[in-house]
């Protein structure tokens, strides 16, 4: 089977297939690795990754949530899901290595290494920029001009239902070694008076059913003129009236100066608890606008700008935002 012929509905069922031309010993493990990309759980979003690989004569494998591309300073080396050694190139044969877009329903990034008897294919991500570098990177860790820093790639755990939560954590840590990794597990929250105690309480019902590290989160809107309401009542204010309902019970409120807040919990491994709290000022508006961002957003403008959260981008937005604040913090702990 070659590469146009790979049936991408069902690529996660393809084997390896074994091939006598493969040199299975022919390398140093114990050389020291350049360069590192890496499968993970979330093809949509996490980047530094690749999907596939296969060469043109047949020989070909889904990458799994741990496979793995690794170069070292005379051979580029191919791990599966199990960490086992697939295939190893020696970098002097490697002729070129070319950047392509696989148009298909499945669209992805691959990286053709034409060496002088084989062409091997690897996939490398669906996020253009990210692939983009991805190329750059291993084109120099081959050639042996990769500056770069090896750091493991670590998965965090954040346990979130909501998609544009787990989207803010994974473009905020995107230029770190943490990978977010989506837990949709339920947990009690307590009726506390403040969002650090709905926190750490959360960190507590979680330890023993959720391996660590990992992150949790509660954030809410403090209206200054209704003395902090809804506060720790957000959510459920928002599940239950929704934004409309909350428009309504402000149309006679004309001070609207409020705070956006966010406290993130994380449970390390040696089960220590540490919250990291993130805060923006600004005021509600009296109509929704904008169409990004999730929950308050449309109708939250915040200090210094005429734009809500829902019309700025995820850039300016993250920059400036309660959770982008609270998650810098996260990160330079975690980088210590």
């Amino acid at each position: 089977m070659t590469s146009e012929e790979i049936d991408w509905d069902i690529v996660d069922d393809v084997e390896w297939r074994n091939d006598e031309k493969i040199d299975w010993q022919s390398v140093d493990v114990e050389e020291e690795i350049l360069l590192e990309l890496r499968n993970d759980p979330q093809p949509s979003f996490f980047v530094r990754k690749f999907a596939v690989i296969w060469w043109r004569n047949g020989f070909y494998k889904t990458g799994k949530i741990d496979g793995s591309i690794r170069v070292t300073a005379s051979r580029t080396l191919f791990f599966d899901e199990k960490n086992k050694l697939r295939l190893s190139i020696d970098n002097s044969d490697i002729k070129e290595i070319k950047l392509h877009k696989h148009e298909s329903d499945f669209p992805i990034f691959y990286n053709e290494i034409i060496t002088n008897e084989e062409i091997y294919e690897i996939t490398t991500g669906v996020d253009r920029s990210q692939s983009e570098q991805n190329h750059k990177d291993l084109e120099a860790a081959i050639s042996g001009n990769y500056e770069g820093t090896l750091n493991e790639i670590i998965d965090l755990q954040i346990v979130t239902s909501n998609n544009g939560k787990i989207k803010e954590f994974i473009d905020i840590f995107e230029k770190t070694h943490f990978n977010p990794v989506k837990k949709n597990i339920d947990y009690p929250e307590i009726q506390a008076s403040s969002l650090e105690e709905v926190v750490d309480f959360g960190l507590s019902s979680l330890q023993g059913k959720l391996k660590p590290p990992f992150v949790i989160d509660d954030a809410g809107v403090f209206i200054d003129n209704l003395q902090g309401f809804p506060g720790v009542y957000t959510r459920y204010v928002y599940d239950t009236i929704g934004l409309e309902g909350v428009l309504k019970q402000m149309e006679n409120v004309d001070e609207r100066e409020c705070s956006f807040k966010c406290v993130l919990g994380l449970m390390t491994k040696f089960g220590e608890k540490h919250k990291f709290v993130g805060e923006c000022r600004g005021i509600l508006i009296d109509e929704q606008r904008g169409k990004g961002g999730f929950g308050y957003d449309p109708v939250f403008i915040p200090n210094g700008f005429d734009k809500t959260f829902a019309e700025l981008t995820s850039e300016e937005k993250n920059s400036i935002s309660h959770r982008g604040i609270a998650m810098r913090k996260l990160i330079e702990f975690l980088l210590k």
